[in-house]
């Protein structure tokens, strides 16, 4: 008990490192402008690319990156406070989102998705808290609108709707009223899009995000020039597939909510790699969006189990991401 005890992931030491080694992280890549200038994106929308017109400089896009990573790490924090995903309340999930935001290349600076992770996040507090309640129309009606919101900046972000439509089946608050004010949410959104292309006679907006959904591209797994993003993935689908194998095979030590939720979680792990497979332009968008359920399973398998090996791998991840980052940030 006492050699368990020692096993403790909420300790000073362990904030102090994993938010240290963030920092150092985004210093590296500020130090080599590692995603800057901001670009726009083949899958991002006409509203994303004006607000990419709008950073005055790179430490406004960085500052700008951090604090976006720094709120949905938090808003991943409060959630599992508010929805107990974890059985016990720690900061692992938005210390291990901030390590697999700060360690990805590919989310440097801030993409569409750092905004996509935002809406995400808030639109599944309104799905989770919609549960086995089958009058949730207005919060459903969120749940969409969320999404839309989200679209306007990374437009992949409606292939999650139904996703979203299948956990509102599995929560029991899926009816014919629901699932109306879900479309509605989407609907709402789009037609005041609709009336400003109106008045603006330019309707790109629609178009180009239409273009853009039907973009499709099997990603190729392209060793030479991706090798350390196939590496990073590889170990993420590795310790998440524990993670879930580790929910399965103790299902009486969590309450029927909570496993429900953290499958709802699993599964849009595993949707997103699929869109990820499909939309080879925006397979990094997909990874980034990953993250986010990612880092809830792992803190819920290094919470859940503290032994010498849960340990070790604890200490192996914090340990492999920045190695890698860094390995990377020298081939520069």
């Amino acid at each position: 008990m006492e050699r368990q005890r020692k096993r403790t992931y909420d300790h000073p030491a362990v904030f102090t490192y994993l938010i240290a080694i963030c920092l150092v992280c985004w210093i590296a890549g500020y130090a080599v402008s590692l995603g800057y200038p901001v670009a726009e994106e083949s899958s991002g929308t006409l509203f994303w690319d004006r607000l990419c017109g709008l950073f005055p400089d790179k430490l406004f896009a960085y500052i700008l990156g951090f604090v976006l990573m720094g709120g949905a790490g938090y808003l991943l924090y409060r959630f599992n406070y508010a929805l107990v995903l974890i059985r016990e309340k720690t900061f692992l999930p938005l210390l291990l989102f901030a390590l697999l935001s700060s360690t990805n290349p590919n989310f440097f600076p801030l993409k569409a998705t750092s905004i996509g992770v935002f809406c995400m996040l808030l639109a599944i507090y309104q799905l989770f808290t919609s549960y086995h309640d089958p009058f949730s129309m207005v919060r459903t009606f969120k749940t969409a609108l969320l999404i839309a919101f989200g679209s306007l900046f990374w437009v992949h972000i409606l292939w999650f709707l139904p996703l979203f439509w299948i956990g509102m089946y599995n929560f029991r608050s899926l009816t014919p009223k629901t699932f109306i004010s879900s479309v509605l949410g989407v609907l709402t959104v789009y037609w005041f899009v609709l009336g400003w292309a109106v008045w603006e006679m330019d309707f790109s907006l629609f178009t180009t995000s239409l273009v853009s959904l039907s973009d499709f591209g099997f990603t190729h797994f392209d060793l030479e020039g991706r090798w350390a993003d196939w590496l990073s993935l590889i170990y993420t689908v590795i310790l998440v597939v524990i993670a879930f194998a580790n929910i399965r095979t103790h299902e009486h030590e969590d309450s029927l909510r909570s496993r429900q939720f953290l499958s709802f979680l699993m599964l849009f792990f595993v949707w997103a790699l699929v869109l990820f497979c499909v939309y080879e332009n925006s397979s990094g968008e997909f990874v980034h969006l990953a993250s986010m359920p990612a880092a809830i399973l792992y803190a819920h398998l290094f919470t859940s189990r503290r032994n010498r090996y849960t340990f070790g791998l604890f200490l192996l991840t914090i340990v492999f991401y920045p190695i890698l980052l860094f390995v990377q940030l020298w081939s520069i």
